[in-house]
C-alpha cells in the first residue's frame, strides 16, 4: 500500500526531538514497518541533518520563521498552502492509495490530495486546534481557522483520536463518520536497551547520590513543571529535578526556581536527541507527568509512555488518559492534578520504597514494551481503515523486528 503522511504544523517540524515531532516520525516509520510504501510531506527541520535517520523519501518546505501575533497566523496560513502545492506534486507522482494526516492550524492538504486522488483519507487528531490557539495565545484569523478545521474534521474517511477526551470533543464533526482512539506509543527498539544509573548521570552531568526526579518535553504552561519545582521545597536538599526539553516557559521556571532558593537543584539539559532520552531517564529515581488541572485535558503524553517503557517508576497527574495509560495505578502513582501537597507526598513515598517501585515499574516496561508500540498503533489504524470499504490493497503480512533492521 503506499502511504503518503502529511503534516502542516509549523511547530512540527520534520526531524525535531519535540514530542510531536518525534510522533510523527515514529507513525511513518510504523507504517513503514508493516511492508508499506511511505513518503512524508511536511515543515523544514531547523537542521537539514536531522532528516538523515529518516528511512523513506522526504519532502519539506521551508519553515516560515518564528513570529507572533497575527503575523504569526498569516505565516502558517501561507505555509499551508505552500505545503499543500508540494504535497500535490508529490502524491502526483505516488498517487498514494491513503494519505494519512496530522490536523493542523488552517491545514486542509490532505483533504484535497485525497480529493485529487481518490485516496483515502486518515485525519489525525491530537487536540482541536482553534480551541487550544485560543486559549493559551489567542486567535486572530479564528473564524478561518475554524471554518477549516470542521470542513476538514467533518470530510475525513477516518478520524483517529489520540485520547478518548479528544474523540468526545470531535463528536459534533463526526456525526455518523468513522472515528478511533489511538493513543501515543513509543519507539519499543530504541528503549529496548538498559542503561547504567552511574554511567548515565555521569554522561549527563547530574550528581551521582542525589534522588532525581525526571522530566522530558516540552515547556509549556500545561505540563504543570511549575508544580513540580514549587514542591521541592518540601522535599528534602538531595532531590533534585532533571529537565530534558525547552520552551516558551523555560525562563519564567528558572526564574521561579531561583527566586525560591532552588536553583541549583534543578538540572537544565536543554532539548536533547530523542536517542537520549532513554539514557536520561535511566539516570532518574523518578519520572514526573505533574499536569495542573486543566477543563479540557485531552493529551496523549508520549513522555508517559517512554517512562514506563525506560523501567522508571512514575509519579503522574490523574487527568485524562494518564489514568488510563498507568491502569488506575497498577503502573505508577497518581497524584490529584496541581495539587503540589500530594505531589510530595507521593514523591516521599516513593524513595522512602525503592524496591517495591523498581518492581512495579520493571513491569510497566514489560507490558509498554509489548503493548504499546508504535507498530501497534499503525496496525489500529490501518485495520480501521481497511473496514470504512476504501479501495485499498490488503496489507501486507507484517515484517519482524529483525527483517526490518536488515
Amino acid at each position: 500500500m503506499r502511504i503518503l503522511v502529511l503534516c502542516s504544523d509549523t511547530g512540527v517540524r520534520v526531524g525535531d526531538a519535540t514530542g510531536a515531532s518525534v510522533h510523527l516520525r515514529a507513525i511513518s516509520h510504523a507504517f513503514a514497518a508493516l511492508g508499506h510504501s511511505v513518503e512524508v510531506v511536511g515543515i523544514a527541520p531547523s537542521d537539514p541533518t536531522d532528516l538523515l535517520g529518516w528511512r523513506m523519501p522526504v519532502h519539506v518546505v521551508p519553515h516560515p520563521g518564528r513570529s507572533e501575533g497575527l503575523e504569526r497566523e498569516q505565516r502558517k496560513l501561507d505555509a499551508t498552502r505552500t505545503l499543500g502545492v508540494r504535497a500535490t506534486q508529490v502524491a502526483g507522482r505516488l498517487r498514494p492509495h491513503l494519505i494519512y494526516e496530522r490536523l493542523s492550524l488552517f491545514g486542509s492538504a490532505g483533504l484535497a490530495v485525497a480529493a485529487d486522488t481518490g485516496a483515502g483519507h486518515l485525519l489525525e487528531i491530537n487536540a482541536l486546534l482553534t480551541l487550544e490557539e485560543t486559549t493559551w495565545r489567542g486567535l486572530h484569523l479564528g473564524s478561518l481557522a475554524r471554518k477549516v478545521e470542521a470542513r476538514v474534521l467533518r470530510s475525513a474517511d477516518l478520524r483517529v483520536a489520540v485520547s478518548d477526551e479528544v474523540l468526545a470533543a470531535i463528536a459534533p464533526y463526526a456525526a455518523g463518520g468513522a472515528a478511533i482512539t489511538v493513543p501515543n506509543g513509543v519507539d519499543t527498539d530504541r528503549f529496548a536497551t538498559r542503561y547504567s544509573r552511574q554511567r548515565s548521570r555521569a554522561a549527563f552531568g547530574l550528581p551521582p547520590h542525589a534522588a532525581l526526579l525526571g522530566f522530558t518535553g516540552s515547556l509549556r504552561p500545561w505540563h504543570g513543571l511549575d508544580i513540580a519545582i514549587a514542591a521541592l521545597a518540601d522535599l528534602p536538599e538531595r532531590v533534585q529535578i532533571v529537565v530534558a526539553g525547552s520552551g516558551p516557559v523555560q525562563e519564567d521556571l528558572a526564574q521561579q526556581a531561583a527566586a525560591e532558593g532552588l536553583g541549583h537543584r534543578v538540572h537544565w539539559l536543554g532539548q536533547l536527541p530523542h536517542d537520549r532520552i532513554p539514557a536520561m531517564l535511566a539516570a532518574c529515581d523518578l519520572a514526573l507527568a505533574p499536569y495542573p488541572h486543566l477543563p479540557n485535558f485531552g493529551f496523549s503524553p508520549l513522555k508517559l509512555y517512554e517512562y514506563l517503557a525506560a523501567g522508571v517508576p512514575v509519579v503522574a497527574s490523574d487527568i485524562g488518559q494518564v489514568r488510563a495509560a498507568l491502569e488506575q495505578g497498577r503502573w505508577g502513582r497518581l497524584v490529584p492534578p496541581g495539587d503540589r501537597a500530594a505531589l510530595v507526598a507521593a514523591v516521599t513515598a516513593e524513595l522512602a520504597a525503592p524496591a517495591a517501585g523498581q518492581e512495579r515499574a520493571a513491569a510497566a516496561r514489560q507490558h509498554a514494551l509489548a503493548h504499546h508500540g508504535w507498530t501497534d498503533r499503525a496496525e489500529q489504524i490501518l485495520s480501521a481503515a481497511l473496514t470504512l470499504g476504501l479501495d485499498i490493497p490488503t496489507p501486507p503480512r507484517r515484517r519482524d523486528d529483525d527483517a526490518l533492521a536488515r
